[in-house]
């Protein structure tokens, strides 16, 4: 069987995020062959993969760079380095038909025969537009049709020669946009999913472009973690964090026998509370975790969030979302068993109105009840008395 081909450019530092994606490719894609574009990757870690994945016909490559050969390209965002503009070489450092370029922050959702038989015609390349600066195409998943690529002389060259300028507004993309933007091969959405933009998206609404309803109703084949919240972050705030860790978490006999994908939770879940809360104030919380820790304790805000709250990630059914996307936030009502309306200082009153809609129990404190207090679904305990908010929770949950 043919082996697909694809190239990734990445450094040591980048080595987990890496790896997630090569583990993501081979889950879905067995008999291919994945290019690493790198100048400081250990030949052993080379090695100890190829080892594990050579019974499904694969191999990884490594394809090392001189320390100085992108020095002076131009990056334009602090969360990426030169080695993005490893891609740009793809032409003169792999001899294949086909290759399909994918940025390490990704992970592939899907088997990808399809793109790779796809008629590319004359196209030099094919990719997916932005999907906010609808203008140009997001470089992050590029096919390369070679063949036609390479009947531009010193295409390569040329490139690398345009990304030294410093004025450069998206650094190599933008380079790629300038050669190709004209001739590219339209892909759909699925293809590079970026719901790396749910934070900016959800605070600043000019950068919108219909850009959740566009993602909401797209099943992505390649998920593409865009923007400085990477979901390998301790806490980041958009969709599919869960699924990132899935990718990463699995074992190379994993990866080879299609085994289901691992679950993120190390405890029995019985059921989900969630706070919203603008404050890192919450009444017995601490006593109400220890005290169910077979339930799973959503703790959102709207922006980042203090030592008191972030310590308690120590507890495995604590699971915190500060900046939380809007993408996000539906989900969590969903997910809920009851809200936990316990947090001190200013509410949230039109959130908590419309978790009160659900019909879902709201339980509280005196002492942090908010406006809706006297709504039906509405319970309130006294400060002291955790037990009988803890009785009440298990009860909601049976």
């Amino acid at each position: 069987m043919t082996n697909k081909a694809f190239a990734l450019s990445a450094d040591y530092g980048y080595i987990n995020p890496l790896e997630a994606a090569v583990k993501s490719i081979l889950y879905h894609n067995h008999n291919s062959k994945i290019y690493i574009i790198n100048k400081d990757i250990p030949q052993e870690w080379f090695s100890n993969i190829n080892n594990r994945i050579s019974k499904i016909n694969s191999k990884i490559i490594n394809l090392k760079l001189d320390d100085n050969m992108l020095s002076d390209e131009h990056v334009s965002q602090p969360q990426i380095n030169e080695m993005s503009y490893g891609r740009i070489m793809i032409p003169d450092l792999i001899d294949e038909e086909r290759v399909l370029y994918l940025d390490s922050d990704i992970v592939v959702n899907n088997n990808l025969d399809d793109l790779f038989n796809l008629d590319m015609g004359s196209h030099p390349i094919a990719a997916v537009t932005d999907l906010l600066y609808t203008d140009n195409f997001n470089s992050g998943v590029l096919l390369f049709n070679m063949p036609e690529l390479k009947r531009t002389p010193n295409i390569v060259s040329n490139m690398l020669e345009a990304g030294t300028n410093d004025q450069l507004s998206e650094g190599d993309q933008s380079v790629l946009n300038s050669f190709f933007g004209d001739s590219y091969l339209h892909l759909p959405l699925k293809y590079n999913l970026a719901i790396g933009y749910d934070f900016l998206c959800s605070y600043y609404p000019e950068y919108d472009h219909n850009y959740f309803e566009k993602t909401g109703k797209t099943d992505g084949s390649i998920l593409h973690f865009t923007g400085p919240l990477k979901p390998w972050k301790q806490f980041s705030s958009g969709r599919y964090r869960e699924k990132w860790w899935q990718y990463y978490n699995l074992e190379w006999s994993e990866i080879c026998t299609n085994a289901p994908l691992p679950s993120t939770q190390d405890y029995q879940e019985i059921g989900q509370l969630l706070t919203l809360t603008n404050s890192e104030d919450l009444e017995n919380i601490e006593t109400l975790i220890s005290a169910l820790p077979n339930v799973t304790f959503n703790i959102a805000a709207w922006t980042e969030m203090g030592g008191k709250l972030t310590k308690l990630v120590k507890y495995s059914n604590v699971h915190l979302f500060e900046n939380v996307a809007k993408t996000v936030v539906p989900q969590l009502i969903q997910n809920s068993n009851a809200y936990l309306d316990i947090n001190y200082g200013p509410k949230d009153d039109n959130f908590i109105q419309k978790f009160s809609e659900t019909g879902k129990p709201i339980l509280s404190f005196n002492e942090t009840n908010s406006r809706i207090k006297d709504n039906n679904n509405y319970t309130s305990f006294a400060d002291n008395n955790s037990t009988e908010m803890i009785n009440k929770i298990k009860s909601v949950l049976k």
